[in-house]
């Protein structure tokens, strides 16, 4: 079930919340701490949606500063309205249920525990404190800065599964994201979305329209593959508009969602055995190739992948990037015997100067460190030169394959003028996909290849790895275009 804190702080806010995620929403949850006003059985019965009541003191994170004995009036306050659920903390969970009384049936009690700071400590021991009070639903919340740290949660769910007991984890934060969105798959009951507003009662809240059409989060099961995004940023990606709805499409029970992580090894380790597969983006392209049990011919010559796969004997590696970013320019200008410049020196830029040589341009890698665009260089049997040497090169095609330029930072580029020489522009940035190193070169008369034009090549065939069908590249095309007007 998606649940939908109602957080105001008006009353007239409130109600518009209430209103405008009603179509999404299972569940809203009360939250009488953030309201400045709270008429508690006015809103309870401007909805027929069952409501959780909460007043989250601030040792929870919540900001309720009062005595403990006015929150209790307030809760039961909400508990005469009819509030369905009523939210204690663990540590006040036993004067709580001295306190509030309750001669409905249907109502049902959540003790709730939240780590704002720090690890989350002994999870099993937790969960037995917290079963210990007999509360038909247990909620666990900390927060994630890195999403290995998923574990807790997944711990959390392991334990609640052996016993049919109904919880609520998650990993605050943008980190903890694929907590929320996998929560059924994991075995939950139930998770919380932000508003249709765009409020959030807690970080890392989707909006719950997100949740329910995007992610079909409602609707998975632990049988669901889980696919995904592996690098840091990741919240700038597009790929959960495109993955998720082509899953369906191809009859596939899939879900792909986003992992930031600055931790691979950590990350690899608490996932194995539960991740199908990912897409690789930056930083972790290279790094990614020490946990692969195989890879394709070309992934093992440029050092780095963008797609893995779990298959029988260990997780399987390749590079569909390359492909796509060649087939994206040669579409326009075939590169062979052409002076070919890359700009970067990580796995996009290996990539693309890797299949480039592969069809017969010639080659050089530039970046801001000399040392790092030799070292590329040298694996691939290519040259390289200083940034600021690039005009010198005279090149016909040039190529940005670094992140400068890429949303928020749109008025950034990685060279401050584009030689004149240069007949085509392409940018593996897809955020904009008219990024201003594209604008410049368009202003000189050459020929642009957006990101785009690469991410719907790639995408392709990495969703035919990690399904086994081939989507339509149409499909792939529209969707993303869709999802870059409407961020």
């Amino acid at each position: 079930m998606i649940i939908v804190p109602i957080t105001g702080p008006s009353m007239e806010e409130a109600t518009n919340q209430i209103v405008s995620s009603a179509r999404h929403a299972d569940l809203f949850e009360l939250r009488i701490d953030l309201l400045s006003r709270p008429e508690v059985g006015m809103l309870i019965a401007s909805t027929r949606k069952p409501l959780i009541a909460t007043c989250r003191p601030v040792r929870e994170g919540g900001r309720f500063e009062g005595r403990e004995d006015e929150r209790f009036d307030l809760l039961q306050q909400a508990i005469d309205a009819g509030a369905r659920y009523v939210d204690l903390e663990l540590d006040a969970w036993g004067p709580g249920r001295q306190r509030l009384d309750s001669r409905r049936r249907s109502q049902q009690w959540i003790v709730s525990h939240h780590v704002l700071d720090g690890p989350p400590g002994r999870v099993d021991a937790l969960y037995a404190t917290m079963k210990k009070t007999g509360a038909g639903i247990l909620k666990f919340a900390y927060v994630a800065d890195d999403a290995w740290e998923i574990h807790a949660a997944l711990h959390f769910f392991a334990l609640a599964r052996k016993d049919r007991q109904r919880v609520i984890a998650i990993a605050m934060g943008e980190a903890g994201e694929a907590s929320r969105v996998l929560y059924k798959v994991f075995g939950g009951w139930a998770t919380f979305a932000g508003s249709e507003d765009g409020r959030q009662s807690a970080p890392g809240q989707l909006p719950a329209s997100t949740m329910k059409r995007v992610f079909r989060s409602n609707t998975r099961t632990t049988r669901t593959k889980i696919f995904g995004l592996v690098g840091n940023p990741v919240g700038q990606s597009k790929g959960i508009y495109i993955h998720n709805p082509l899953y369906r499409r191809l009859g596939r029970d899939a879900i792909y969602c986003r992992f930031k992580i600055d931790d691979l090894t950590r990350f690899m380790k608490t996932f194995d055995g539960v991740l199908s597969g990912c897409s690789v983006t930056a930083p972790h392209k290279q790094a990614m190739m020490k946990f692969l049990a195989s890879v394709d011919p070309l992934a093992r010559t440029l050092g780095a992948v963008n797609t893995v796969v779990r298959r029988s004997r260990g997780y399987f590696g390749a590079n569909t990037d390359a492909r796509g970013a060649l087939d994206a320019i040669e579409q326009r200008l075939r590169v062979s015997g052409r002076r070919f410049v890359v700009l970067g020196a990580g796995g996009a830029a290996r990539a693309v100067a890797g299949e480039a040589v592969r069809r017969g341009a010639r080659v050089y890698v530039a970046n801001r460190t000399a040392q790092r665009a030799e070292g590329v260089a040298r694996s691939l049997g290519v040259q390289w030169t200083a940034l600021d040497n690039v005009a010198s090169l005279e090149p016909e095609i040039l190529v940005n394959a670094t992140s400068v330029g890429m949303w928020p930072n749109i008025d950034a580029t990685p060279l401050k003028e584009i030689p004149g020489t240069v007949r085509l522009a392409f940018d593996v940035i897809y955020n904009p996909a008219m990024t201003k190193f594209l604008k410049v070169a368009e202003g000189q008369g050459a020929i642009t290849v957006t990101g785009v034009e690469m991410y719907a090549r790639q995408a392709v065939e990495q969703i035919r790895l990690f399904t086994g069908r081939k989507p339509d590249a149409a499909d792939v095309r529209h969707l993303f275009l869709a999802a870059t007007r409407n961020p």
